[in-house]
C-alpha cells in the first residue's frame, strides 16, 4: 500500500487479519499464526519507531479480538527481536528490546493479556475455547489496549 496514510495502512492490516482470521475459522477449521511481520524503519522516511509500534499494536489488537471471542487467530511472531550485540544484522525491521521501550511494552501487555486468558481456559480445550464467565468490568481491563 504504497503512497497510502498510515491509517489507510492500518485498516488494510486489520481487514487483510479479518479476512484470514475468518477463513481459518469458517473454512479450515484450524489456527491461523501471523509470521515476520513488521515495518522497516529504514525503508522510507515516513516510517519510523513510531509507525512501527502503531502497527505491532493494530496486528497485536486484532490477535486479541480473535482471542476474546475464542477465534482462530492463535498468535504471531514479530520479525525480527535482536539480543543487544546483533543488531548490526539490522536490516530495519530489527528490534532491540533494551533500547525499544514503547516496543517492548507494547509486546510486554499482548503477553500478559493473552498469560491471563489461557489461565482461564482449560489446558485440553480446543483451539475455539469459550474463555470462563467473568464480569465485563474484568473483561474490559484484559483485553483494552
Amino acid at each position: 500500500m504504497s503512497g497510502a496514510t498510515r491509517e489507510a495502512q492500518l485498516q488494510f492490516v486489520r481487514s487483510w487479519m479479518q479476512a484470514h482470521i475468518a477463513d481459518a475459522e469458517n473454512v479450515l477449521d484450524m489456527p491461523v499464526v501471523f509470521t515476520e511481520f513488521g515495518v522497516s524503519t529504514k525503508a522510507r522516511s515516513t516510517f519510523n519507531a513510531t509507525s512501527r509500534d502503531q502497527f505491532i499494536q493494530t496486528v497485536y489488537g486484532e490477535l486479541l479480538s480473535s482471542t476474546r471471542r475464542g477465534g482462530a487467530g492463535a498468535g504471531g511472531l514479530l520479525w525480527q527481536v535482536f539480543p543487544e550485540g546483533t543488531d548490526y544484522m539490522d536490516d530495519g525491521y530489527g528490534v532491540v528490546l533494551p533500547w525499544e521501550a514503547v516496543t517492548a511494552g507494547i509486546m510486554s501487555a499482548h503477553s500478559q493479556k493473552l498469560q491471563m486468558f489461557n489461565a482461564r481456559c482449560a489446558w485440553s480445550c480446543r483451539w475455539g475455547c469459550k474463555k470462563r464467565e467473568q464480569s465485563e468490568d474484568s473483561d474490559l481491563l484484559l483485553f483494552s489496549d
